[in-house]
C-alpha cells in the first residue's frame, strides 16, 4: 500500500510540473532558511557548555545602588579571588582573568605580539581546555612559566618542541614554556594566545590590594554539594567585610554568560538571547509561510483532483485512506524539498559564517542531527499536507462527479486567511529590515565629534616610553605626522572610570560615574576636537599642565560649572585644575549618549599614542616613514597600528549582523510568499480563463482584465498591511528602546513598507494576469 501511495504521489507531481516546482521550491527555501537559523541558534547556545564542571562555575559580579538605581558590572578587584577561597567553604577554586592584552614574546631573534592573559593556576582544572603538552597541576608551579596555544607555538617555534624553551616577555623577564594548550574551540568566550601566572604579575609589581580598582574578571568553582542560593547569600557581603566600598557581590553562571551579559536595575536582562529568540520565531514563520503555500496551492487545485477523489470513494476508498494518500504526496514533496534545502544550506553556510563571524557547519556525521532532521521533515510534511488532506478527502462523490465541490466558500475563505497571514509576516520582516538599517545609518551619520580621517594609533612599548620625546620630535620633523598625542586608551574607547571623583558643590549623597581619559599634548589638534572654552593640555608648553584636566560638555553639565576654567576636581586624593572644555565626542557606543569624561594631564598613565598623518604625502609614504622611525626607537617591538576609522566602524558590527540576518530572512520570506502568490494567481487565471475570454470578446481591455484579476489579491495584501504594520511598530519600538541615540518611528517608514509590499505582490500577480489577458479568447471558448 505504501509503495502504491508513493507511485501515485510521484505521478501527480510529474503530471503537474509547474505546481510541483512551485511547491517544492517554496518548501526547500523554507527548510533551508529554517535549518540555517537553527544551526546558528545551536552555535550561540553551545558557548562554554562543554565544561564538565559548568554548573559549578560562576563569574563574580559587583552590584551597587547608585542614586536609587542598581548598577551591575563584571570587573572585580584583584584581591577578591583569594579572599573568597579563604573565607568561604563553598568556594573550592578561583582564577582571576586579566583581559587579553597584546604582549611581545621573543624567542631568540624572533619577536611577535600575542594576546596574553594573566590567570591563576586553577584555571586549568576549572575549565576543560586540553593541554597537548604539560601537566595541568604543574604548568604554573613557578612564576616564570608560560603556556602557549598550538597556533602560538607554530608562529613562535615552527616545528620545534617548545617545552622548556626560553621566551622573553616584553623585553623584561625570561619565561620557560611549561605547557601547550589545544587551540580554543569556536564556542567559548575564552580566546587568547599565551597565558602567564598571577604570581609573575605580582612579582613584576602589578598587583594591588585596592578594592576600588575593578580591573579583572573573577571566576569561582563552587563545591558540588553547595546550593547556589547558599553560596550567593554568603558571597554577597564579602566586599563590605574587607573594604569601605558599598558594593555587594552576585554570582553570574558561566553557562548563561554568552547569552545574558548585563543586568537592568539589578535584574538579569536578556542580551544575545533576545536576538536568538527573535530569529527562532523568524524560522518558525518561514516554515509556516512555506506550509501555507502548500495548503493554498493544494486546495486551489481541488477541482482538478475532485473527480479522481469521487471515483476513489465510489470504488471503496475510505476517508482515512485518502488522507494517508494526500499526506503521502506531501511527504514525497517535503522529502525532495528537504534534500534541496540541505543543498541550499551547504551553499550559504560559507557566506553566512563570513558575514556573522561564526563557525557553523552541517553535522552530517552526527546521528543526532539526522534524527532531529527526520523528525523536523516529518513534522513539516504533516503540517503542510494536513489541511489539503482533510479538505480533499471530505469531498462528496455525488457532488464532485456532477462538477460541484462540497464547500468552495470555506476553502476559498481559508485561502484568503492564509494569504493574509503570509503577507502579514512579510510586512513585519520588511519593516524590521528598514528600521534596523535606518537605525544603523542614523548612528553612522552621527557627528562623532572628532576627525577619524588619516588618524592611527599604536601601543606604546617600554622602549618607546623611555625615548618618547626624541621619538616624537623626529616623527614630527619627518613630515609624516602633523601632530602626535599620548593617551590612556584609544580614542574609540575608555579603559577607566570612577565614582570617587569630587568637586565644589557636589552633593555627597549623589554617586556620579565619570569616564577617564588622558593626554600629554595636542589632543585637540591630533584628534580633531572642538574647544568650547579655555585651551588644550600641553606639557611641553605649560609645565603646570601635569595636573591639568579637560572636561567634555557632559562633564561640565554634571559638575554644574558655569565658569569651568580654573575649577578644581579631586580624584585619587589629588587636585586637578580645569584648563579647557571640549565639545562632546563619541568615545564608546555611537548608539548611546555621551557620558561625562575628564581628560587628565600626564600624571596619569599612557598606553597608546595617536598620530595624525600628514596630508602632504600618501598614506603608504607616511606609514613607511613612521615605521622606520618606530623601529629605530623600539627595535624589538613590531610596528602594529590601527586606523581609527576602521576601529570606529567595528562598533556597528553587532547591529550590522542583525541587519544582515533580518535582510536575509525577510528576503527569503518574501520569495516564498511570492512563489505561493504566483501559483495561486496562475490557478485563478486558469479557472477564470473562459470568463476572461468572454469579457475580452465583449470589449474589455487588457488593463481592465489585469485590474480584475489582481484586485482580489491586492485587497488581501492591504488587509495584511493593516494587521502587520501595528505589529511591526510595536516590535521595533521595543527594539529601539535599547538605544539612547535612536530614530523616531515616523509614518514615512511604514508608508515605505506598504509600498514595497504592494509592489512585490502586484509584480508577482500581474505576470499571470497579463498572461491571461493577452491569451487568445478563441482557444479558451473552443475548450482548447
Amino acid at each position: 500500500m505504501f509503495t502504491n501511495y508513493v507511485k501515485i504521489a510521484w505521478r501527480n507531481l510529474w503530471r503537474n510540473k509547474e505546481f510541483s516546482l512551485i511547491n517544492i521550491s517554496g518548501l526547500s527555501f523554507g527548510i533551508g532558511g529554517a535549518v540555517l537559523i537553527l544551526l546558528w541558534i545551536q552555535y550561540e547556545r553551545s558557548f562554554d557548555q562543554f565544561h564538565e564542571k559548568k554548573d559549578q562555575l560562576f563569574e563574580v559580579w559587583n552590584q551597587a545602588n547608585f542614586n536609587g538605581e542598581i548598577s551591575s558590572w563584571g570587573y572585580t578587584p584583584k584581591p577578591l579571588g583569594p579572599v573568597l577561597e579563604a573565607e568561604l567553604d563553598e568556594v573550592v577554586a578561583y582564577t582571576r582573568y586579566q583581559i587579553p592584552y597584546e604582549m611581545l614574546l621573543k624567542y631568540q631573534t624572533k619577536g611577535i605580539n600575542q594576546q596574553t592573559v594573566v590567570i591563576d593556576p586553577d584555571f586549568f582544572t576549572m575549565f576543560d581546555f586540553p593541554l597537548m603538552m604539560g601537566d595541568k597541576e604543574h604548568v604554573f608551579t613557578k612564576p616564570e612559566s608560560l603556556v602557549l596555544t598550538q597556533s602560538a607555538v607554530k608562529r613562535l617555534f615552527g616545528d620545534e618542541d617548545p617545552i622548556g624553551k626560553e621566551v622573553v616577555l616584553e623585553n623584561q623577564v625570561t619565561l620557560f614554556v611549561t605547557g601547550v594548550l589545544a587551540d580554543f574551540p569556536w564556542n567559548t568566550e575564552f580566546q587568547f594566545d599565551a597565558a602567564i601566572p598571577w604570581a609573575l604579575y605580582k612579582q613584576m609589581g602589578f598587583e594591588d590590594d585596592f578594592w576600588g580598582n575593578n580591573s579583572v574578571i573573577t571566576y569561582i568553582e563552587l563545591h558540588p554539594e553547595t546550593t547556589l542560593e547558599t553560596a550567593a547569600a554568603n558571597v554577597k557581603g564579602i566586599t563590605r567585610k574587607f573594604s569601605t566600598e558599598k558594593v555587594d557581590l552576585i554570582l553570574h553562571p558561566l553557562t548563561i554568560a554568552h547569552l545574558y551579559d548585563h543586568y537592568d536595575n539589578g535584574v538579569l536582562a536578556e542580551g544575545k538571547i533576545k536576538m536568538i529568540k527573535l530569529f527562532f520565531w523568524v524560522a518558525i514563520l518561514i516554515i509556516l509561510i512555506a506550509c501555507i503555500n502548500f495548503m493554498n496551492l493544494s486546495t486551489a487545485r481541488s477541482e482538478k483532483r475532485a473527480k479522481e477523489i469521487g471515483i476513489r470513494k465510489i470504488s471503496g476508498a475510505g476517508r482515512g485512506r485518502l488522507i494517508l494518500q494526500f499526506i503521502g504526496e506531501s511527504m514525497v514533496m517535503t522529502f525532495i524539498a528537504s534534500l534541496l534545502g540541505l543543498l541550499i544550506v551547504s551553499l550559504l553556510i560559507p557566506h553566512f559564517n563570513n558575514l556573522m563571524g561564526t563557525s557553523i557547519y552541517l553535522p552530517f556525521g552526527e546521528p543526532f542531527f539526522w534524527l532531529t532532521y527526520v523528525v523536523f521533515i516529518l513534522l513539516i510534511g504533516i503540517i503542510a499536507g494536513s489541511y489539503p488532506a482533510l479538505f480533499l478527502s471530505s469531498l462528496v462523490p455525488a457532488r464532485v462527479l456532477k462538477g460541484k465541490l462540497s464547500s468552495p466558500k470555506s476553502a476559498f475563505g481559508l485561502r484568503k486567511i492564509l494569504v493574509v497571514t503570509q503577507f502579514t509576516f512579510a510586512a513585519v520582516l520588511i519593516a524590521a529590515t528598514l528600521v534596523v538599517k535606518f537605525q544603523i545609518d542614523h548612528a553612522q551619520n552621527r557627528n562623532a565629534g572628532y576627525d577619524r580621517d588619516q588618524l592611527i594609533y599604536l601601543m606604546i612599548s617600554d622602549q618607546l616610553q623611555e625615548k618618547y620625546e626624541p621619538f616624537r620630535a623626529e616623527l614630527l620633523a619627518s613630515g609624516a605626522a602633523s601632530s602626535i598625542t599620548r593617551t590612556m586608551s584609544p580614542i574609540s574607547e575608555t579603559w577607566s572610570n570612577t565614582w570617587g571623583m569630587s568637586w565644589e558643590g557636589k552633593d555627597p549623597e549623589v554617586t556620579s560615574t565619570v569616564d577617564r581619559f588622558s593626554t600629554d599634548a595636542e589632543l585637540v589638534k591630533t584628534i580633531g576636537l572642538t574647544i568650547v572654552e579655555g585651551r588644550d593640555i600641553d606639557i611641553f608648553q605649560y609645565a603646570t599642565d601635569s595636573n591639568a584636566v579637560l572636561l567634555n560638555q557632559a562633564a561640565q553639565r554634571l559638575m554644574n560649572f558655569e565658569n569651568p576654567i580654573g575649577q578644581l576636581i579631586k580624584d585619587n586624593d589629588k587636585d586637578w585644575k580645569v584648563v579647557g572644555v571640549v565639545e562632546d565626542f563619541v568615545v564608546n557606543s555611537p548608539f548611546h549618549q555621551v557620558k561625562p569624561l575628564v581628560i587628565f594631564g600626564p600624571d596619569l598613565w599612557f598606553n597608546v599614542f595617536h598620530v595624525k598623518l600628514s596630508p602632504a604625502n600618501t598614506v603608504a609614504e607616511n606609514l613607511a616613514s613612521i615605521e622606520q622611525i618606530f623601529e629605530k626607537y623600539s627595535p624589538d617591538f613590531p610596528f602594529d597600528y590601527t586606523f581609527v576609522d576602521q576601529d570606529y566602524a567595528n562598533k556597528f558590527q553587532s547591529e550590522q549582523q542583525v541587519s544582515a540576518l533580518t535582510l536575509w530572512f525577510s528576503g527569503l520570506a518574501i520569495v516564498i510568499s511570492c512563489l505561493g502568490l504566483f501559483g495561486l494567481a496562475a490557478f485563478m487565471a486558469e479557472q477564470r480563463l473562459k470568463e476572461i475570454s468572454i469579457r475580452k470578446v465583449l470589449g474589455a481591455s487588457s488593463a481592465n482584465l489585469v485590474i480584475l484579476l489582481t484586485s482580489d489579491f491586492i485587497k488581501l495584501v492591504l488587509v495584511s498591511l493593516i494587521i502587520g504594520i501595528p505589529i511591526a511598530w510595536y516590535a521595533m519600538s521595543s527594539w529601539l528602546k535599547n538605544y539612547n541615540y535612536r530614530i523616531e518611528l515616523g509614518l514615512g517608514i511604514f508608508v515605505t513598507v506598504a509600498l514595497i509590499t504592494l509592489l512585490i505582490a502586484l509584480l508577482t500577480v500581474s505576470s499571470q494576469a497579463l498572461k491571461a489577458a493577452w491569451s487568445n479568447p478563441i482557444n479558451a471558448l473552443k475548450g482548447d
